[in-house]
């Protein structure tokens, strides 16, 4: 069968996956204002307009250790599970037209990208970080709900922000990214670090790395809330399941993500279609037009 140019859920392979946005992974979109700051290492986040409704899009990076593919893996298991209450909602990937890619490097202005090294956003590196192998491929972003609220959360949203980073867990997700840019009122936003079962980097990593990137999340969670509340001058009382870390025994970081049943009936990833023949189809991502 020939291939197909038609976009299919990414990424593609075993495992879960977000789907293209309205299924074709293309709108007409109204850039409005950049959400994001220079300590952005991995995207860069917009408020948008898509027919009428705002939402965010993360405009991802390519060749930095994929966070696009990151965050795909994430929402697609919270889909899969039936629990996208436990982050910001996202509603699908798309793929910028050269149109649209060039009007958010030029409205990011000079602080951003050389324009005298890189005349067009398509050359070498530009502002997006795409290298030679990646120069025609279209840059990915994801749309998910716009929050209009700039507090990451408030005192009495803490337990529940870390009742739901235990179910991330148990959902097999492991955050790896938890600081206060990446929460707004009181849900994550950011995923572009996580790993999320099956990944090779939780199955097959040593001992005393998966140790302490375990140990990491309930660490980083906890300091993170104490900074705030030191800020804030806000006095906060700490859920009982994020102090048992301090033992130092693995068993009191919460649920293992390694343990999550990936393989279980429902995770299994069908081919888009079904049948054989759809399996043998290629993913390609269209050209830029």
């Amino acid at each position: 069968m020939a291939p197909t140019t038609h976009p299919l859920p990414l990424p593609q392979g075993v495992g879960p996956q977000l789907a293209p946005f309205r299924g074709t992974a293309t709108a007409d979109i109204k850039f409005e204002h950049f959400l994001g700051s220079d300590k952005d290492l991995d995207s860069k986040v917009w408020r948008v307009c898509i027919d009428g409704k705002a939402y965010a899009l993360k405009i991802e990076y390519i060749d930095y250790l994929d966070p696009f593919h990151c965050e795909c893996r994430v929402y697609g298991r919270l889909k899969q599970e039936n629990r996208q209450d436990l982050a910001v909602r996202a509603h699908g990937y798309i793929l910028l037209t050269k149109a649209q890619e060039r009007h958010v490097t030029e409205a990011l202005g000079e602080e951003y990208v050389d324009w005298e090294k890189h005349p067009e956003p398509l050359d070498c590196s530009g502002v997006f970080t795409r290298w030679e192998d990646h120069r025609h491929d279209r840059v990915r972003a994801i749309v998910k709900e716009y929050v209009p609220s700039l507090e990451p959360w408030t005192a009495s949203q803490i337990p529940h922000m870390y009742a739901d980073l235990e179910d991330l867990h148990r959902l097999g997700i492991l955050v790896r990214d938890i600081h206060e840019r990446n929460y707004l009122s009181g849900k994550l936003v950011d995923f572009s670090q996580a790993w999320t079962m099956y990944h090779p980097c939780l199955d097959r990593g040593t001992p005393r790395g998966i140790y302490e990137r375990r140990k990491e999340e309930p660490q980083k969670f906890e300091e993170m809330v104490e900074v705030w509340a030191a800020t804030e001058k806000i006095k906060i009382e700490k859920p009982a399941g994020l102090l048992r870390w301090h033992s130092g025994q693995e068993g009191d970081f919460g649920f293992d993500p390694r343990r999550y049943r990936w393989q279980k009936e429902g995770n299994k990833v069908e081919p888009a279609g079904g049948g054989s023949e759809a399996g043998n189809r290629q993913s390609k991502q269209p050209p830029v037009s």
